[in-house]
């Protein structure tokens, strides 16, 4: 008598997760599922499955749990931070199968969360399917599993009924390699599924019957697995729905954000992102994929018809999904080499599942040989007969011209041939089309390499416009205090250098969706004298606090008018901070360009900006620090904190993307000095703004928290129209000699959270590392 399987619990039941688990049933495992829809969990009765109500309940005396929900979050949610979360129900020594398309920083912090609670017995495995709902309905999946070598004993026999016998791939690098191995797959699924529509929709503009560029595609060398699979949902009203927008877009965010923490350029994913986003405002996120052809045919320009022949439009429509799945080749490869993973497993695995494409079948291994050579592939020739940059290139810029003149889009397409643009800088028409993998996977090893470039070659007539354009040195070099009051980098501790999808900018970005005041609105003082803005008769100072107490004023006189700015007036103290407002955490108010007086105003101290230069480092244990280069007085105004000013919703968005958000929450800092549920004011009665400053801001965005800080930022209202969209100003608190690392307090509180003495809490709160004797030990 056979051995009776072990029972499996199995969470999340939606397309790819039902059919697994009634596949797991077929081969006689007891499968007891969860999932939060009702309709579905009725369903999985129906095919003999048992139901539970509770995560909890169902993972109860099951040594096997499979979870397959949608996102990173609902996975924390249903495994450690929801009601009733299986985690804790799992019996000592449970193999628990994360199937989940999630980042790899994801699961590999559920693998140390595990391990924070007590649970390190549990044999987390890292291991996301592919393959489409039917797959996984017959136990065909791809499958990338990276794990222990116990966790893939245990799991191994249970990861084999899911998948097809030669698409388990056991992928080295434990727990996270199997995500990054998925990612990078999903570099070809989002560049070519997109790619099918704007192909199609190109075909559509040049006037071609569909059905026919489609048979013409699927013939040529073009050919790609989605372009099979999506086209003939195009021809059918984008029926029936397989795979949602939503689905791609939440994996293709996983892939950008991934990209710039490893700071590796995915310019084809980025694109395609775009496609994506604009897709989801115009309400196709719950639409079938396919639909994404509406983008090209809805917005197509009124441009001329196309004069071409029937044979030349096929070969345009040819050409153009050629080119792009050369560039997704190469960004999938080039990405696979810089997270670290087998690029011979990766190609296997990427031929034989939904990323493959013959321009990926023929140029794979030469890709893989290409990123091997390193920099000596960019000066290669292409063999007699082969695909070289120029032939691409010139094919491309046809396509590119011709989709301009009938006023049809192609970013893709456009994107593309700025990738075969930039390796034409570095090698000749006749270089191989291999040289498309390096120009952005050779990143600096040290400061004084990223250094290099800017100090010998940019500026001058062969520098690399683009390179430039990324440079730090060169955006800091173009700000005009640059020479008076520099910011400067220095890097003595290690070979670490700033993420190059940093940039530095020298004022916030308003993003297009915050609303900000119209003229009519706008406010202003008519002070005649630059010294009457010091006083209460400046309508800037309406709202300042109460009168200044400085020693100048003649308080015996009742006509004297009142000081009230924020800063002192006179003497060796003139342009500080009062006392009593740098222990406050009131606002300051302060004139500006809308106002008569000129900038030399005594209460334009923020709005004249930076006075000091700064110096940007490298801590020993706590990544980038600030420093100042000259002494710096109590009171004394140092620079603001920049970045994006974005809407709350939108900093929700980047936070679940983010995966960790506390690790996102140290770049965002709400606008909510002024935010009051009761306001007249619809923009201070919402959710407050938030400035993020990730990936641009200034030299004060790499300043690190202290719990004993010697800055704290104030709030800084120059026109009051807009106090929704006011400044966060860094003042210091206390004399600093120069040489001193810069700090500031990122929650600035001063009563104690209780949370740091709750041991149920504490595993989720983020360290402190400041390392003071007032150290709280945890930041939030």
């Amino acid at each position: 008598m056979a051995d009776a399987k072990p029972p499996i619990a199995f969470i999340g039941l939606g397309a790819m997760g039902f059919g697994m688990a009634t596949h797991l049933i077929k081969q006689g495992y007891p499968v007891t599922g969860f999932d939060v829809w009702a309709p579905t969990l009725e369903r999985f009765r129906a095919a003999g499955g048992q139901t539970a109500t509770t995560p909890a309940s169902a993972v109860a005396d099951k040594a096997f749990c499979v979870c397959m929900v949608a996102t990173a979050q609902q996975a924390q949610d249903v495994l450690l931070d929801g009601p009733s979360p299986a985690v804790p129900a799992l019996p000592h020594g449970a193999a628990l199968l994360l199937c989940s398309t999630v980042p790899c920083d994801y699961v590999q912090s559920l693998d140390r969360q595990l391990r924070a609670i007590g649970r390190g017995d549990i044999l987390l495995v890292d291991s996301p399917v592919s393959g489409g709902a039917a797959r996984a309905a017959d136990g065909t999946l791809s499958i990338m599993a990276g794990m222990s070598a116990e966790a893939l004993a245990a799991a191994r026999p249970l990861l084999a009924e899911m998948a097809d016998p030669a698409k388990l791939y056991i992928v080295e690098g434990g727990v996270g390699a199997g995500s990054n191995m998925k990612m990078v797959h999903q570099v070809l699924a989002a560049c070519q599924i997109l790619a099918a529509s704007e192909a199609m929709g190109f075909a559509a503009r040049l006037g071609l019957d569909l059905a026919a560029a489609q048979k013409a595609v699927l013939a040529s060398d073009a050919w790609n697995w989605m372009f099979e699979h999506r086209t003939p949902r195009m021809l059918t009203q984008f029926q029936p729905i397989a795979s949602a927008v939503n689905i791609i877009i939440k994996d293709t965010r996983i892939i950008t954000a991934e990209a710039k923490r490893s700071a590796f350029s995915v310019p084809m994913t980025s694109t395609a992102l775009l496609g994506y986003e604009e897709a989801v405002a115009k309400g196709y996120g719950p639409d079938d994929d396919s639909s994404l052809l509406r983008l090209y045919t809805e917005s197509a320009g009124a441009g001329a018809s196309s004069d071409k022949t029937e044979e030349e439009k096929v070969a345009l429509v040819v050409d153009l999904l050629k080119a792009i799945n050369l560039c997704a080749a190469a960004e999938s490869l080039a990405f696979s080499s810089c997270v670290g993973l087998d690029l011979d497993q990766v190609l296997d695995l990427c031929v034989n599942a939904a990323g493959a494409s013959t321009m990926l079948k023929l140029h794979g291994p030469s890709y893989i040989n290409a990123l091997r050579a390193g920099e000596a592939s960019k000066a290669s020739t292409a063999a007699e007969g082969a695909l070289s940059v120029g032939q691409v290139a010139e094919r491309l810029k046809s396509v590119v011209e011709e989709a301009e003149r009938i006023g049809v889009p192609v970013p893709l397409g456009k994107q593309a041939l700025g990738v075969f643009g930039e390796a034409l800088e570095f090698g000749t028409p006749a270089t191989a089309v291999e040289a498309v993998v390096n120009p952005a996977t050779v990143p600096a090893s040290s400061m004084e390499a990223a250094m290099r470039p800017h100090f010998f070659t940019h500026g001058l007539p062969q520098s690399n416009k683009k390179e430039e354009e990324n440079c730090h040195w060169c955006q800091i070099r173009s700000f005009a205090t640059h020479q008076s009051i520099p910011i400067t980098i220095v890097n003595d501790e290690d070979d670490s250098v700033l993420n190059p999808h940093f940039r530095f900018i020298d004022h916030s970005i308003i993003a297009s969706n915050v609303p900000v005041a119209e003229e009519s609105f706008r406010t202003g003082c008519d002070c005649d004298n630059d010294k009457d803005c010091m006083y209460n008769t400046c309508q800037c100072l309406d709202e300042m606090g109460p009168d200044s107490d400085e020693e100048d004023e003649d308080m015996s006189n009742p006509g004297t008018r009142r000081k009230r700015f924020a800063y002192h007036s006179q003497g060796p103290k003139a342009g500080l901070l009062r006392s009593r407002i740098l222990t406050s955490r009131e606002p300051i108010y302060e004139c500006h360009e809308g106002c008569s007086c000129s900038l030399a105003c005594p209460n334009r101290v923020v709005e004249r900006g930076r006075t000091v230069p700064l110096h940007i480092f490298r801590t020993e244990d706590r990544g980038w620090g600030v420093k100042c280069q000259v002494d710096l007085k109590r009171g004394q105004f140092v620079d603001r904190y920049l970045g994006e000013i974005i809407t709350s919703k939108e900093a929700d968005r980047r936070r679940a993307e983010s995966t960790i958000s506390q690790r996102k929450d140290v770049y965002l800092f709400a606008l909510d000095k002024f935010s009051d549920p009761d306001s007249l004011d619809p923009r201070l009665a919402g959710p407050p703004l938030e400035v993020d400053g990730e990936w641009m801001s200034g030299p004060t965005r790499f300043i690190n928290h202290s719990c004993e800080p010697n800055l704290r930022i104030f709030a800084r209202v120059g026109d009051r129209a807009d106090k929704h969209i006011h400044d966060l100003a860094l003042f210091a608190i206390r004399d600093i000699p120069a040489g001193t690392e810069l700090t500031f307090d990122y929650v600035d509180r001063s009563e104690e959270d209780d949370d740091a003495h709750d041991p149920a809490k504490i595993k989720d709160m983020t360290k402190c590392l400041c390392g003071t004797k007032g150290c709280r030990g945890f930041l939030w």
